[in-house]
């Protein structure tokens, strides 16, 4: 849908307050609705040239366009219109708040109280939950337009974006080729134009990976940062609420709202008394003396890796043309599957989470990981996690568990001192080191996102380019570069990348 700027109305003294931070499209051009930024849909509200029922109808035309062949929304607000006529009524009395009208996706794992909250399990498929999550509460606050609910992988254990009761969500850039995840369904509204944000979970790999097969930018904050209550939980450990955008102004944009304190979620303490981390619409940074450590060994060595590692080497040099100073790091400790192996915890923690979130829901029609489990009604994606998260009575008390735990502090130490050492910007690597596999083969290639995850360090992935383009996928399919940075310095790691994304300008969209 194409909005024509060309005729007049009275633009009120806030519009040119857009225009003059730069922040409004050209007049005279008309604006694809599926691609808008944030900041280009308050402007236009503000200017009267677009109406938040325009955009509700926008959204409900294209998800019916797009999202049957994609699979990416489990379930679409019905009452889309409606919310969007009142926040209109709103925004005639003259207000506008920081995501009036904005359309936000929601992954299945939030607590919804006007949506049904799945988990993508056909077992919780009539769940409706009496409050929202703290994250889901702070985006109606903002006068969020809440899209829908996305699919996942079911209760975000796996890494294909596929459920009992969503299926299988595809690549919006080539369908013969999974949408990673476990966030893919919330990645895919974003990239496809269903929502202009979305938000999403991490315990491993689930926010990133999803952004790097669907070409949009992904932010795992610093663990703490972000309330995970009313969340289905996965790790007390390395679970992170993070969120999607086209550009990396506008993923942080949304992760400014969400950031802040919650009593609930004890792991929050950590924002107590700090200014905010987050910078809400990142300006290009100086990169002049910017130093990005890059992990050499998290690069595939085969044939099947040199597409992703060309568009990777690629990023790198331009890094380094825009005065970027790289400092290549050979260091045998960052070895993703042995890490994997030796830094996630989500198995041993998941179960008594699980059950305690269940406790929460009075008419849950399971009340614990058996109920779950016996019907067998769940991919097969999941077969292994749950084997391993089901076969300790006691997992919390487990060697195996302190053990793990002892690994992370290790390995937390060890990756603090390197980037002090180094005085390292950022550490630098491929999220993943194979594009995105067709569904014929084997999920979860050689995924890279265990160290953040397990360390609590903030993460963005941002585009950063293509593989060669082939009949499936006339553009190829996207490849992202992976950014971590130093716990708690989220604003500097968000306003590198930032910089990067102008620099490589490689965000483009499917063509659907």
């Amino acid at each position: 849908m194409m909005i024509d700027r060309s005729h007049s109305r009275k633009i009120p003294y806030a519009a040119i307050v857009f225009v003059s931070l730069g922040i409004a499209p050209a007049l005279g051009q008309p604006m694809d609705l599926n691609s808008a930024s944030v900041s280009e849909l308050l402007a236009e509200q503000v200017a009267g040239r677009l109406t938040c029922t325009e955009i509700a109808q926008h959204v409900n035309a294209r998800i019916a366009a797009v999202n049957p062949g994609l699979k990416a929304f489990i379930t679409v607000n019905p009452k889309l219109e409606e919310q969007a006529r009142a926040l209109e009524e709103e925004r005639q009395r003259g207000s506008l708040r920081p995501l009036h009208c904005i359309p936000v996706a929601i992954k299945d794992n939030f607590n919804t109280k006007d949506l049904p909250t799945t988990g993508g399990s056909v077992l919780l498929a009539k769940m409706t939950p009496s409050e929202d999550a703290a994250a889901v509460d702070k985006l109606r606050a903002a006068g969020a337009l809440i899209v829908g609910k996305t699919n996942l992988d079911e209760l975000a254990v796996a890494g294909s974006t596929i459920s009992s009761l969503g299926g299988q969500t595809l690549n919006p850039y080539d369908q013969s080729r999974f949408a990673a995840g476990s966030s893919g369904g919330s990645a895919v509204a974003v990239a496809t134009g269903m929502a202009t944000l979305a938000i999403g979970t991490e315990t491993v790999n689930s926010l990133r990976n999803a952004a790097n097969s669907a070409g949009v930018v992904g932010i795992r904050p610093t663990h703490g940062l972000v309330s995970r209550a009313g969340v289905i939980p996965l790790s007390t450990t390395m679970d992170v609420v993070g969120g999607f955008g086209r550009t990396v102004a506008d993923a942080s944009t949304l992760l400014s709202i969400l950031v802040g304190r919650d009593p609930v979620d004890p792991a929050t303490s950590a924002v107590e008394g700090l200014a905010s981390p987050i910078i809400s619409h990142p300006e290009k940074a100086n990169l002049v003396g910017k130093r990005i450590g890059v992990l050499r060994n998290l690069m595939g060595r085969g044939p099947e890796h040199q597409a992703v590692n060309a568009v990777f080497d690629a990023a790198i040099a331009k890094a380094k043309a825009a005065g970027i100073e790289i400092v290549v790091i050979e260091d045998q400790v960052f070895d993703s599957e042995k890490s994997y192996a030796s830094l996630n915890v989500s198995n041993y923690e998941f179960k008594p989470l699980f059950e305690r979130y269940l406790a929460s829901l009075p008419d849950s029609p399971i009340k614990t990981l058996h109920d779950y489990v016996a019907p067998g009604k769940y991919p097969a994606t999941m077969e292994s996690f749950l084997s391993n998260a089901t076969k300790w009575k006691a997992p919390l008390d487990s060697d195996k568990y302190f053990e793990l735990m002892s690994n992370i502090l290790s390995f937390r130490r060890k990756t603090l001192d390197l980037m002090r050492q180094d005085r390292l910007d950022a550490l630098a690597y491929p999220m993943q080191k194979r594009a995105s596999l067709k569904l014929t083969e084997a999920p979860r290639p050689e995924r890279n996102g265990i160290f953040a995850s397990a360390l609590g360090f903030p993460a963005v992935d941002l585009p950063a380019g293509f593989t060669p383009p082939d009949a499936a996928a006339p553009i190829g399919v996207p490849v992202g570069i992976d950014l971590m940075g130093m716990p708690f310095q989220d604003a500097s790691l968000i306003s590198l990348a930032a910089g990067l994304e102008q620099i490589l300008k490689a965000n483009r969209a499917p063509g659907l």
